[in-house]
């Protein structure tokens, strides 16, 4: 064998040598590569399925909180409270006191009125609450007591019509020092079987034992 076949023969075996690395590597690369780009497509899907079901939620809350029907104007107030049942509410009413007859040795009476200022007509029946309250809102003495002298009737308040209780009170001249109660400016009134009040300014400034009022009474 003459050298120049060597050498070909030489030239021959790099040459292939060189191809089968060459395409060992190559096909690593290609591995790596692919590997790669799935590990890429699978985060890019699950950030889309992430935004998509964040968005999702969004626009469900924002239906649950919008007026759905195109018909209704967006900006529509809400219609106002429908009232069924027939008590008067203390946001219906006025109230105001004025002289009362009656009484006894060392007990006074004043009336409380109270006046249907809404636009349906409403029942009251059965004893308002009473209480003497100071400027700053805080109870004197106890509640008013409730007379047992009056017959309970439902009073029928047609607007612009109104009742009125009889407050009986005791004059503080009749008890011993430390038994009555001073420093109200106001009668507190919550009418019957609510517990929503009105208030009014009162001359009745001292609460003593005795203290009642009557169910609400025809005026």
């Amino acid at each position: 064998m003459n050298t120049k076949r060597i050498i070909l023969i030489v030239i021959a075996v790099i040459v292939v040598v060189g191809m089968s690395v060459g395409c060992y590597f190559w096909g690593i690369y290609n591995k790596d590569q692919a590997v790669k780009d799935a590990q890429a497509s699978a985060k890019a899907d699950a950030d889309a399925a992430a935004k998509k079901a964040v968005a999702d939620a969004l626009a469900k809350e924002n239906a649950n909180n919008k007026v759905t029907d195109p018909s209704r104007p967006t900006n529509e107030k809400t219609p106002p409270k429908v009232t069924t049942d027939p008590t008067c509410n203390a946001d219906e009413l006025s109230l105001k006191t004025a002289t009362a007859d009656g009484g006894g040795a060392g007990t006074l009476n004043l009336a409380i009125v109270l006046t249907n200022t809404g636009t349906r007509t409403c029942d009251l029946f059965g004893f308002p609450g009473v209480s003497l309250v100071n400027a700053n809102g805080n109870q004197v003495g106890k509640p008013a007591d409730r007379a047992t002298n009056y017959q309970e009737a439902k009073q029928t308040l047609k607007p612009g019509g109104s009742v009125k209780a009889i407050i009986s009170y005791s004059n503080s001249g009749n008890f011993d020092s430390g038994t009555c109660q001073d420093g109200a400016t106001k009668l507190r009134v919550y009418p019957p079987n609510d517990v929503g009040y009105l208030s009014t300014s009162t001359t009745l400034t001292t609460w003593c034992p005795g203290f009642m009022t009557s169910p609400v009474l025809a005026n």
